[in-house]
């Protein structure tokens, strides 16, 4: 396992799946949601910067995106995946478990959020298994940390791959990382 502090000491064409979480910038409709917006938490990018990025450039010619979205940024997401030079394959999605085994009763707008959705791109073909469902049940846990579940949905759907986490917030085995808080979850 790598830890790169900075997308640029990534090697090129390396990586067979990759699995980012950016940091997206949005505004609350209201001050009432300020604590639970994501830059309370992290320093948050605007989509210019996301699609900055040149996550085309790590990715192997047979390369799985993963790319973890948010309902109000969902169209900026969609289009990330073509900034990035991948192809929008399908979509999944994390159904958000209290520690009772509850399903979450989130934040949103109109509907209650209790879940979180990714999108599945994808650059060639990659070889993928035939095994993982789009929904992922797992439990809420920090702010932004993404449940075990999901990563052994990810490594189940391409056990073979060589794997890096974008924007990352904590270390995995059989996984490298970039982000600037690595260890935010150790």
């Amino acid at each position: 396992m790598t830890t790169f502090t900075k997308f640029e000491e990534i090697p090129p064409l390396s990586y067979d799946f990759i699995m980012a979480d950016p940091p997206w910038s949005y505004r609350n409709w209201s001050t009432k949601g300020e604590k639970k917006n994501a830059v309370s938490h992290y320093a948050c990018l605007p989509v210019s910067d996301i699609a900055a990025f040149p996550v085309h450039q790590i990715a192997a010619p047979r390369c799985l995106l993963w790319l973890w979205a948010t309902n109000p940024m969902l169209n900026q997401a969609i289009d990330m995946l073509s900034e990035w030079g991948f192809t929008f394959k399908t979509a999944g999605h994390w159904i958000k478990k209290t520690k009772h085994g509850k399903t979450a009763f989130g934040t949103g707008y109109i509907l209650r959020s209790a879940g979180e959705p990714f999108l599945i791109g994808t650059i060639g073909t990659p070889k993928t298994t035939r095994g993982v469902r789009s929904v992922v049940e797992g439990m809420m846990r920090e702010h932004s940390r993404k449940p075990e579940e999901a990563y052994q949905a990810a490594e189940k759907l391409m056990p073979d791959a060589r794997r890096i986490e974008l924007f990352s917030r904590q270390h995995r085995p059989g996984w490298d990382v970039v982000g600037d808080q690595t260890a935010a979850f150790a």
